[in-house]
């Protein structure tokens, strides 16, 4: 495993347990994800990564950011060594761990949720779901080929008092995701750039939503 990490193991298993991997924003770490995981699903093995790069005031970073009068400019030399860690870890996951191939999820916020759009858009078929609160789509990642994603389902989280990522942005994300025929929860919450407490509820409800629709197809397919 290449980033410091938090592992949970399921609590309620039958076969190889979904993998849920969890990002977190900036200047956090894997700790406060982790501690969240706890009232998750009790059928999902959590990951929780800490992001490679250390930030200048606490905790750590998946990418730089500047802000520049006229743009927001990203190191792209972190936001590629980090994406690739995290595509790494994944492998690690479900090689040494034991987790399922066909049921991995990643659920980030901040910065977290830009680099869920980035494995997204880079490696499409090793993903089944991605929660992104707060999160951007950046040009800096690679187009996702001329395959669709309709076998993806995404939750987009927002606040719409963000002052950090503009709303805009979980907007033109939604739109480019329903494009490449992704399936897709879009939810605009009354909140700044923050974890809120409804957002969290909805993502949890979300997962098990997407692990009893997939285990009901399994089901279904083991029988046939």
């Amino acid at each position: 495993m290449q980033l410091e990490y938090i592992l949970r193991r399921p609590t309620v298993q039958e076969g190889r347990p979904p993998l849920l991997v969890l990002l977190h924003g900036q200047g956090g770490d894997e700790t406060g994800m982790a501690a969240w995981a706890q009232s998750l699903d009790p059928r999902l093995m959590t990951l929780s990564l800490r992001a490679p790069h250390p930030h200048a005031d606490e905790g750590y970073r998946w990418f730089g950011v500047r802000f520049g009068q006229q743009a927001v400019r990203v190191d792209s030399a972190e936001l590629e060594s980090s994406r690739l860690a995290v595509t790494q870890c994944i492998n690690d996951a479900v090689m040494g761990f034991g987790a399922d191939p066909r049921r991995v999820y990643v659920l980030g916020f901040s910065q977290g949720a830009t680099l869920a759009y980035g494995l997204v858009m880079s490696i499409p078929h090793k993903l089944r779901g991605v929660v992104a609160m707060a999160g951007r789509l950046l040009p800096e990642f690679p187009a996702p080929g001329p395959r669709p994603l309709d076998h993806l389902t995404l939750l987009i989280q927002h606040g719409t008092k963000d002052p950090v990522i503009a709303l805009t942005r979980a907007q033109a994300a939604r739109d480019i995701f329903v494009e490449r025929g992704a399936m897709l929860g879009y939810r605009e919450y009354h909140a700044a750039h923050e974890l809120h407490p409804a957002m969290r509820e909805d993502a949890a409800e979300f997962l098990t939503h997407q692990l009893n629709r997939l285990d009901a197809r399994i089901a279904v397919t083991t029988v046939g």
